[in-house]
Order: structure tokens, then C-alpha cells, then sequence
């Protein structure tokens, strides 16, 4: 019952050999005491010439803008840096800082000093030696100094540079840059010579043009040197266009998407609206107007919603995108002779169950644990959309991470910490969802479970805080990834839709590390954790892990003013690591006495663990305890462990049984003591913990372990435990199933569930039963071992129709074009066991199919997207000859002794499918005489027409012609088919004649044939209305022609006929009346009054005069008729009224 050992020097450390090593031999710390000293000094540019001193006079970094800092040698690990420096000019500053000094005991520790001011680094110091205070009770004081050279380049329109370019994007190869003047840029450098790249953009109308000039970077201690760099006006790049399709075909709800171009050009846009289906390009994305080249292109969303919400960045395309000028490209490749679109991916995914666990919490109700401080970024959802505040999920959440080249994929995962189990489980296992472009097979990494802890209320969705807002004792903050140690176990290569299982299950323990200092205060301590773990875990499960990451601790102060005032001498972090063997790099923000503020980091500590213990480590000694399985296999145990303490020596080592008396393990124990006891236990509960102090702690260093107790013999005792038989494991999956013939599917959620005792059997049932309709549904696996013990889990079946519909394409019969083509319609069947079926042809079904063979795609696609496609060929013919008609012939005279230059007319032609070719006579010398040519019509069938007509040269050189003679025409008529006819006749002894002809106002020559008896012809005109002039032609054998001409004007409209004189129901005194009348008129008019009196009008023009006799009085007609010599009459009739005779008048009359 007491103790069996108590070691008290350790054996010497073994050499870096591995990362396990390393973690073991920093063992040797304890807590964490910091042990500074003050590092100050001047930092000071030695430059004299006024011009260099007038710009550091007026740069930005003029009032001691710079960076302080020191990388320890000697021994390595220890680092500090400030920006809290005192100006003393433009080129003089002084610092302080607070470093470690006692990792080397008296000997202190060796530093190489650097600091900059601005964009200027100063030469390192080495060498420099901080020791302890007990050892150097002064602070080491150092001057750092340097004579700079400046080197300035001017971007001007031409060779002087006088008037400054317009230009972005200035940067020179291995220079910090800084503009004090519209296109200029200066550089402090130390005096140095060397080669170097000066980069500038230009932008243009249609985008920028990138120049790169070879410069040189030269300037000695306190020289000036400026180069003037002429820029010209670029020539505005030729652009493109790129579209595609971007679909991820996973359930998720879409938030966002965005797609980037980096090339000659930077593009960024962020796409509206839903999906873009390959199937619908009517909604793919399109980048105009790029600028032409090579383009590495990147696409990243946001889907899912709460915990399922995922950011997603797009691992890197093979290659690169060309853009090429006046072009829209398509953002496609060949993928097994399949064009495939980058952005349309059937996402893989990893899936597995989180649990972590705290079994102190289980057995300690009202304790606290970290693990109840877990941030999720995903339950931040002020609007309550499913879409956190931050969409960043990995600014300050908890989620899982996972990498390929290019591309990550972030997540968060269900389950909440349930403090009276202790422990935080997956009701349903997480699912990442992992796309990769191209549908390509990728390697994918789960690099981590990346905890984060924020215990306080967000303030402005930020971790604020200070002392006085939080219980230090519960006061989290930090970062912790986790991941299999093995790299097969979480990277590997995923196809589309493929599911690569990774479970993380770990037990946690609480850790509190004291700080303290012995020289100025501290605030927001921090510790770099990194550790591993391989083993039996909690569950006597085989486990190999790595961790690492960060914690911050008391006085806190976060997103605070002045967060200096509220340093402290001392504080604490509170951890929450796995089992495993862990080193702790410990840091914090310092504050001098003189009030400047630096970082510093200080000596590590290492700490073993096991599960659900409780470790104070108190400086300068932490107690480690030897894991001890949860559960006893007997009512007594041996507990072992080490307290790490140099380089202090141990005055005092004891325990205490479930809160009983204490008991001393040792006294005057040595640096670094073992110790190994034996305890009784009690049934069920039982809690050792074990004490070590030396001279000087505030409080001594403890370390917790829980122990259970539980009789196999009785079976089953301690409520809450598994330790004489633990219920069965239930693991479920998340998995998709093509569908069956009846459109359902059969699928088991069980992924592996098992039983941890030896000797139990498991059996699991699974509700409902798998046997599923399409779509998704929730099943609950439930295990139940031999004993009745159960457990259960959750799981996703997806039935999906993976099964292209049958299609048929009928054969189609040759057709005959018609307008260039054929409409076709085209007949299909399909059908579909799983819901409709939409049938698309391409060409489209009644469309118009070109000439010749087409082959005709139809594709049938169902609900589900599947798609099956058909090819009918399609052929059009032209089986029918083209029309042709032939030019009038041709009558010319002789122009040389050969005959007449001709060239023939045009023949016109038609065809029902399209324009055929014609052929025809040449231009060229025709004979005298008549000759016949041949037009020929071809058409894209290859069938043919032809027709003919003459070529006649006539010879007006013969003096015996034929006799011409016309009937005589009518040189005016109303009628508009005139019969013309005549007689043609050889002169006597003379050839015959052997053509005759009809023509029009010279139009196109109407052949007649002369009778045998007298040589008469006759035909019929159509003429149009106006003056003609009619001919007839007879031409003989030799060519001898001879012509007759008449005129014939055609008036089909009457005359235009006014009556000036007297007006309408004009009174008149007396009944004989002179009447005046106006015609209008092409042809000769006649003008009858009152049938009385007759004029002609010969220029069918003027006016009439005639006096007529009306006889009666009163109301009296009175008729003017106008007939044109083609006998077309207009005809006025009016009245007057004669005034009755007075008495006067009548006696008048009679007297006479």
C-alpha cells in the first residue's frame, strides 16, 4: 500500500532521432516559470548627406516604424520581437524587450538580433548574450547601425521621364518598394550591386499589359541613384471569351459560387444563381472579353447549411486555359474520348464519427472540461438561413480540413458535448464532400480535426475580452488538429462519388499550466503544443495519432484597448489534450517596466497523458502519471508516474485515495523523481491523485486519474460504466445505390459495427428496412450485443436511377429536297422504368436536313439525368431536273468580215432543292447568218435541262433585201393586244427568207412564220398604254435584212374636260350662251356643245369656245362632250338657269 519506488535521478535523455524522441526528451521541463531579462538598444542609420536625410525626414517610418527582433542560437527555440520602439530622429530608434534568459542556467542565452525600419532591413547582430538577472543584474544593450543607399525609378511618357506614366503594379525583384511621387519608386538599400527585374502594368481599353524591364540595383553608403524607365503605349491586347458549365451534383444546398482567371489578365467573378448544368448552356457562366493567352483558372462555393456547410476551393486544373483572339472557349478537356466540363463534378467524400470524450466529466458532475468550450463557426447564425455569420468557417471554428493540390474542402460535423456523459458523438456520420475537376481521380488529405475554443460570449462576432469579463478557471481559448499518424489512413485517391471511411475518436484530458515571471508582467500567455500518440487507446483500440497547435491563457485580452494595462506577474493556460506524450512551447506578450511591450517564447515543458485525468502543472514541477486503464481487472492497483523538475529538486512527493488522508510517497525526492505505489480500490468510482511541491510554490503540482472497480463475478454493477461489459459499437455509413428493375433499392447502413469485449456477438437491425424507394432517407442501424447492451446510429441511403432509359430511333425514308433541304420529323420510343423520359434530337425532329446524308442524334434522358442516345441516318436527294429558259435571240449587224463580236445572253434557271449551274455559248465572233446555241441547267442532283436560241448577224450591205410589208395599224386605240401583220418576200432571184419577227419598241424580237403562198405573218402584241413603235423584220438566207416601222399610241385614258364658262346653275339673261370649255388630253380630242357645235383640239390641249342656242328659259341642261382619237369620251353635263323675258322685253319682241 505504500510506496514500491520513488527514483529520484532519471537516466541520461536519448538524441533527436525522431519526432516521439523529441517529445520524450522534453520531459525534462516543469511548468511554467519565465525567467527574462532586458534586451534593449538603438537601432540607427549613420547616413550624413541631406538629401538621404530629407527623405527619411519625410518618409512614413519617420516617427520609429520597424520591427525589433531576436532568434536565440544558443540554445535554439527561444525568439522575441517588438514594434514598441521610442523615435529618438527620422533615422534613430531605441527598443526594449524582454527575452528568455535562464534556459542556460548562468550561462544565458545567445541571440542573433535583427530589426528594420520600414521596408529596410538592418544587418544581423549576432553574438548577443542575455543572462539571468541573478547572473546580470543589467540589461544587455546593443546598437544596431547601417549607412543605406537609395535607389529611386522614375516611370516617364519618353527618355527624361519630365512628365510621370500612368502605370500599376510597380515591383522590383528583391526590393521593398515605397512612392513618394506620382510614378516614382525608391528603395533603401545597403550599398549593394546587383541585377534585378522591374515589373509594370499598363492597363488599356481591353485590358493590362504586363512589361518587365532589366534593371539595376546599385547605390552606395549615402549615394542617390535614379533611373528613368520610359514607358511606351502598349498596343491594347486582342481578347476572347470563356464559358462552361458549374455544377456540383451533390444534395447540398448551393450558397454560393465564384470562378477566377490568372494570366495577362486577373479576373474574379462571382456567379449568380443557381447550378449551371452541362445540360443547359443557356446558364453557364461566361468570362468576356479576356485578354488572349495562357489562364490558370480556379472556382471555389459555398454549399451545405449549419453543420453540413462547406467552403470549397477547386484543387488546380491539369494545365492551363488558352484564350484565344475573337474566340469563346470552352473550359472542357477529353477525358476517355468524353468531353468533359471542369466544374461539372460528381463529388468524392470522406465520412466517419467524431467522438471525444472526457470520462472525468462522466464520474465528476458540475466539473467543466474544455471540450464544452468547443466554436463551431456553423452555429453562428444570426438570421437563421443555415448559412453562418462568417462563411470563413475556418477563421476561428471547429471543422475538418482536407487538401489536395490547390484545393481544400472545410466542414464542420454534428454533435454536441453532453457533460453528463462526457462526451462529444456524431449522431450521424459527418460527410465531406470533395469534388475534383474533370471528374478526375485526385488525391485527397484530411489534414486535420481542427478544434477550436472560445468559451466567452462573441462580442461583435469577435472573441473579446478581458480580466473581469471571464472565470479564469474556465477560461478557454486555443487550437488543437488532430490526424492519423499514417498517411495511408487519411490521404488517398478518390474517384468520383467514391466514400474513404476516417473516424476520429479520442479521450481528453484537462491540462492547467501555471505562469509566472521573474523579471516585468505578462499578458495572453500562450503555448505551441505538438505531441503524438501510439497505442492501445482508452478503448484498447489500436491508435496512432500526431497533434498540434496552440492555446492562450490568463490575463487575457482580446480585441481590448491598451490590453498592456492589464498584464499580471502571473496567470495560467488550460488545455484540453489527447492521450499521448505532448511538448509545450510556451510564450506571452511581455511588459517591461518601462511599459514596452514584446513577444517572447521560453523553455518547453513535456507532459505525458492518458484519459480524463486532470494535470496542474505548478512551476517548477509537473507530475505525469502512467495511463491507468478506466477499468481495474482486480480491487487493488499499482499507480506509477514521474514528477519533471529540473532544474529544481523535489522536497515532497505524496497521493491521496478517493479524497482520503494523505500519504508520502517520498521527501528530499531529487530532480526528476519516479514513483510507483500500490492502492486498494473501493467499488465502482475511484480518484488518486497525486502531489508534488518544493520550497518556494505557491501551491503544489497534481495530477488526477479516474480508476473504476467492477466485480466481474456479480456482473454489471457501476452505473454508467462498461467495465465488466461495454455495449457494442455502432458505425454507420452514409451510401448511394443504384436503383433496381422496380425502381427501389437494397442498402446496409452497417459500416463495420463490432463489440470491444471478447466473446460478445453483435447483431444489428436495420429501420426501416433497406429496402427503398429513389431519393434519400434517413435509417437507423441498432446494435444489440449478447449480453442486451445496445447502441445505434444513423445513416443516409440514397436510391438513385442510374440506369439510361432504352431508346429506339425508326429509319427514316429517302426524301427529295425542297428548298435546299427536307423537313424530317423523326420517330423514336423510349422508355423508362423509373418516370418519364424526355426525348431530344439533334438536328431537331420536323427541322430542315440538308442535302445528302445526315446523321440524326436523339437522345432520351430521364428524371434522374441519365441518358441514352440513338443515330438514325437521314438522307435528302434531288431527283428532279431544273427548269431553264433561254435569252431572246439575238439580232446584230455585221461589224467586221468575220461577222459580229456577241456576247450571248444570260439563260435563267430554277430548281426545287437549289440554284443549279448553268452553261452556256461564249462570248465571241459570230458568222452572218444564224446561228443556234444550247443553254444547259445542272443541278446539285446532277440532273440537267437544256433549251436554245439563235444568234443572228445580219448583213444591211445587200441591195436586194426582202419586201416588207405592215398592214396598217391604227396610230390610236384603246386596245392593248394589237393585231399586227404584214407580208415578207424575196426579191425576185433573190434567197428566201428565212426569218421573220415582231418587236416592240426594240424589245425582245417576237418570231413569226411567212406563209408558203405570199409569205404573210401575222401575231398578236401586247401593249401597254402609251405610244409604241411596232416592227417587222424579214431576214433572208445571206443574212440580207430589211425592217418597217409603224407607230401606235395606246390611251386607255378619257380626256380631262372642265367647263369654265358658264358655271353651274349660273342666271343667264339670255338663252343663247358662248360656252368655254378646257381639255386635257395625249391624243387629238373632238369638243361637242350641246350637240350643236364641234371643234377639234389637235394637241389633245386647249381651250374650246363655242356659242350655242339654248331656246328655253329657266332651269335649261347644258352637255359638253370631249372623245379622244381612241375614242375615249368624257361628258359634262350642268345647267343655267335663263331669266324669263320682261314685259318690256316681250313688247319689244313682238313689235320686231
Amino acid at each position: 500500500m505504500g510506496p514500491l519506488a520513488c527514483d529520484a535521478d532519471r537516466g541520461s535523455e536519448p538524441g533527436d532521432r525522431d519526432f516521439l524522441a523529441q517529445a520524450e526528451a522534453a520531459l525534462d521541463g516543469g511548468a511554467v516559470e519565465l525567467e527574462p531579462n532586458i534586451l534593449k538598444g538603438t537601432v540607427r542609420l549613420t547616413n550624413t548627406n541631406p538629401d538621404v536625410l530629407a527623405m527619411l525626414a519625410t518618409d512614413a517610418w519617420r516617427n520609429g516604424s520597424g520591427i525589433v527582433s531576436a532568434t536565440s542560437s544558443s540554445p535554439t527555440g527561444f525568439a522575441a520581437s517588438t514594434t514598441s520602439l521610442v523615435s529618438v530622429s527620422p533615422s534613430e530608434y531605441r527598443f526594449e524587450m524582454l527575452v528568455e534568459a535562464g534556459a542556460r542556467g548562468d550561462l544565458g542565452v545567445v541571440y542573433t538580433v535583427n530589426a528594420t525600419r520600414g521596408g529596410y532591413s538592418f544587418p544581423g547582430l549576432p553574438g548577443v548574450t542575455v543572462r539571468p538577472v541573478t547572473a546580470q543584474p543589467t540589461p544587455t544593450e546593443v546598437t544596431l547601425q547601417s549607412c543605406i543607399g537609395v535607389v529611386e525609378y522614375q516611370l516617364g511618357t519618353d527618355a527624361t521621364c519630365q512628365t510621370p506614366a500612368v502605370v500599376a503594379g510597380v515591383s522590383v525583384s528583391g526590393l521593398s518598394l515605397h512612392v513618394p511621387s506620382t510614378s516614382l519608386y525608391r528603395s533603401y538599400i545597403t550599398p549593394v550591386a546587383q541585377s534585378a527585374t522591374l515589373t509594370y502594368r499598363v492597363n488599356t481599353p481591353t485590358g493590362p499589359v504586363l512589361t518587365e524591364v532589366p534593371v539595376q540595383v546599385a547605390a552606395g553608403c549615402d549615394e542617390v541613384v535614379r533611373t528613368c524607365i520610359p514607358v511606351a503605349t502598349p498596343v491594347p491586347p486582342a481578347v476572347g471569351h470563356v464559358t462552361g458549365a458549374f455544377e456540383i451534383h451533390d444534395a447540398r444546398v448551393l450558397y454560393a459560387k465564384l470562378i477566377s482567371f490568372s494570366g495577362p489578365d486577373s479576373r474574379s467573378l462571382s456567379l449568380p444563381g443557381p447550378w449551371s448544368p452541362v445540360s443547359s448552356p443557356a446558364t453557364w457562366w461566361t468570362v468576356p472579353n479576356l485578354p488572349v493567352g495562357p489562364y490558370t483558372v480556379d472556382a471555389a462555393t459555398y454549399l451545405g447549411t449549419g453543420r453540413d456547410f462547406t467552403v470549397y476551393n477547386a484543387p488546380n486544373l491539369p494545365g492551363t486555359l488558352s484564350v484565344t483572339e475573337g474566340q469563346t472557349s470552352l473550359l472542357t478537356r477529353q477525358v476517355g474520348g468524353v468531353t468533359r466540363h471542369a466544374y461539372d463534378m460528381h463529388p468524392a467524400y470522406f465520412y466517419g464519427s467524431v467522438q471525444l470524450v472526457d470520462p472525468y466529466m462522466r464520474q465528476h458532475p458540475g466539473a467543466w472540461s474544455s471540450l464544452q468550450a468547443l466554436f463551431f463557426e456553423a452555429d453562428q447564425d444570426t438570421n437563421g438561413d443555415g448559412v453562418p455569420n462568417n462563411v470563413n468557417i475556418s477563421a476561428k471554428g471547429t471543422y475538418l480540413s482536407a487538401v489536395a493540390s490547390g484545393g481544400f474542402s472545410d466542414t464542420a460535423f454534428p454533435g454536441t458535448f453532453d457533460p453528463s456523459l462526457g462526451e462529444l458523438t456524431s449522431t450521424t456520420p459527418y460527410e465531406q464532400v470533395l469534388p475534383s475537376p474533370y471528374d478526375l481521380p485526385t488525391t485527397w488529405s484530411q489534414n486535420g480535426l481542427v478544434l477550436n475554443y472560445w468559451s466567452e460570449p462573441l462580442i461583435n462576432n469577435a472573441f473579446t475580452t478581458r480580466p473581469g469579463m471571464y472565470d479564469p478557471a474556465r477560461f478557454r481559448y486555443g487550437l488543437l488538429a488532430l490526424r492519423p499518424s499514417a498517411t495511408s489512413s487519411y490521404s488517398t485517391v478518390l474517384s468520383p462519388e467514391q466514400r474513404f471511411r476516417l473516424d476520429h475518436e479520442y479521450c481528453f484530458n484537462e491540462v492547467q499550466v501555471a505562469y509566472s515571471a521573474t523579471l516585468g508582467r505578462f499578458f495572453n500567455p500562450r503555448a505551441d503544443v505538438s505531441g503524438s500518440f501510439n497505442g492501445k487507446d482508452w478503448r484498447s483500440q489500436s491508435a496512432s495519432y500526431v497533434v498540434g497547435g496552440s492555446f492562450h491563457g490568463t490575463p487575457a485580452v482580446w480585441n481590448i484597448p491598451n490590453p498592456a494595462s492589464y498584464a499580471e506577474t502571473s496567470g495560467q493556460i488550460s488545455l484540453s489534450l489527447p492521450q499521448g506524450t505532448f511538448t509545450l512551447k510556451p510564450s506571452a506578450s511581455m511588459v517591461s517596466d518601462s511599459g514596452t511591450v514584446n513577444t517572447a517564447s521560453f523553455a518547453p515543458i513535456g507532459v505525458t497523458l492518458g484519459c480524463g485525468q486532470r494535470i496542474k502543472l505548478v512551476p517548477p514541477l509537473a507530475v505525469s502519471l502512467t495511463s491507468l486503464e478506466g477499468c481495474a481487472t482486480s480491487d487493488s492497483k499499482q499507480v506509477s508516474g514521474q514528477v519533471q523538475s529540473r532544474p529544481a529538486v523535489v522536497d515532497r512527493i505524496w497521493y491521496r485515495l478517493n479524497g482520503g488522508p494523505e500519504v508520502t510517497l517520498c521527501t528530499n525526492c531529487g530532480f526528476d523523481p519516479t514513483f510507483a505505489f500500490i492502492v486498494p480500490l473501493q467499488a465502482c468510482d475511484n480518484s488518486i491523485q497525486v502531489f508534488a511541491y518544493t520550497e518556494g510554490m505557491s501551491e503544489p503540482a497534481s495530477a488526477v486519474e479516474q480508476l473504476v472497480w467492477d466485480d466481474v463475478a456479480d456482473g454489471p454493477s457501476c452505473p454508467g460504466s462498461f467495465c465488466v461489459n461495454r455495449p457494442p459499437v455502432a458505425r454507420c455509413r452514409n451510401l448511394t445505390v443504384a436503383a433496381n428493375g422496380t425502381c427501389g433499392g437494397w442498402a446496409s447502413v452497417n459500416d463495420g459495427s463490432f463489440d470491444p469485449d471478447t466473446g460478445d456477438t453483435v447483431e444489428c437491425v436495420q429501420s426501416p428496412a433497406p429496402q427503398y424507394p429513389l431519393g434519400s432517407h434517413k435509417a437507423t442501424l441498432t446494435c444489440t450485443d449478447s449480453t442486451g447492451l445496445t447502441s445505434s446510429c444513423e445513416g443516409t441511403v440514397t436510391v438513385r436511377d442510374e440506369t439510361p432509359p432504352q431508346l429506339t430511333c425508326a429509319p427514316v425514308p429517302e426524301q427529295e429536297c425542297i428548298a435546299g433541304g427536307a423537313m424530317v420529323s423523326l420517330a423514336t420510343i423510349a422508355t423508362d422504368t423509373c418516370g418519364t423520359v424526355t426525348t431530344t434530337c439533334t438536328p431537331a425532329s420536323g427541322g430542315i436536313f440538308p442535302l445528302g446524308t445526315t446523321n440524326a442524334t436523339c437522345t432520351a434522358t430521364d428524371s434522374a439525368g441519365n441518358g441514352v442516345s440513338c443515330t438514325v441516318p437521314v438522307t435528302v436527294r434531288d431527283t428532279q431536273p431544273p427548269n431553264i429558259t433561254c435569252p431572246a435571240p439575238i439580232r446584230i449587224e455585221r461589224t467586221g468580215p468575220d461577222g459580229a463580236t456577241v456576247t450571248p445572253g444570260v439563260a435563267t434557271a430554277s430548281d426545287a432543292c437549289a440554284s443549279p449551274l448553268v452553261a452556256g455559248p461564249a462570248a465571241g465572233t459570230y458568222p452572218v447568218g444564224t446561228t443556234t446555241v444550247t443553254y444547259t441547267a445542272t443541278d446539285v442532283g446532277g440532273n440537267q435541262a437544256s433549251c436554245t436560241t439563235t444568234i443572228q448577224v445580219t448583213d444591211s450591205q445587200f441591195t436586194d433585201p426582202p419586201s416588207v410589208t405592215m398592214c396598217n395599224l391604227p396610230r390610236y386605240t384603246q386596245e392593248t393586244t394589237l393585231k399586227a401583220c404584214g407580208w415578207t418576200t424575196p426579191q425576185p432571184n433573190a434567197v428566201p427568207v428565212i426569218s421573220a419577227s415582231f418587236r416592240v419598241d426594240g424589245g425582245v424580237p417576237v418570231p413569226v412564220t411567212p406563209d408558203l403562198s405570199g409569205g404573210f405573218v401575222i401575231t398578236w402584241l401586247p401593249l401597254a398604254e402609251g405610244t409604241h413603235v411596232v416592227e417587222l423584220t424579214a431576214t433572208d438566207t445571206r443574212g440580207a435584212t430589211s425592217r418597217k416601222q409603224m407607230t401606235v399610241t395606246v390611251d386607255l385614258t378619257p380626256p380631262v374636260l372642265v367647263i369654265l364658262s358658264p358655271l353651274p346653275d349660273a342666271s343667264l339673261a339670255s338663252p343663247v350662251v358662248t360656252v368655254t370649255s378646257s381639255v386635257e388630253d395625249v391624243t387629238p380630242t373632238r369638243v361637242t356643245t350641246q350637240w350643236l357645235q364641234t371643234s377639234t383640239v389637235e394637241s389633245g390641249s386647249g381651250q374650246v369656245i363655242h356659242t350655242v342656242d339654248l331656246v328655253n328659259r329657266g332651269f335649261v341642261p347644258l352637255m359638253v362632250t370631249a372623245t379622244d382619237a381612241a375614242g375615249n369620251t368624257t361628258q359634262i353635263v350642268t345647267q343655267v338657269f335663263i331669266e324669263p323675258v320682261s314685259p318690256a322685253q316681250e313688247v319689244s319682241a313682238r313689235a320686231r
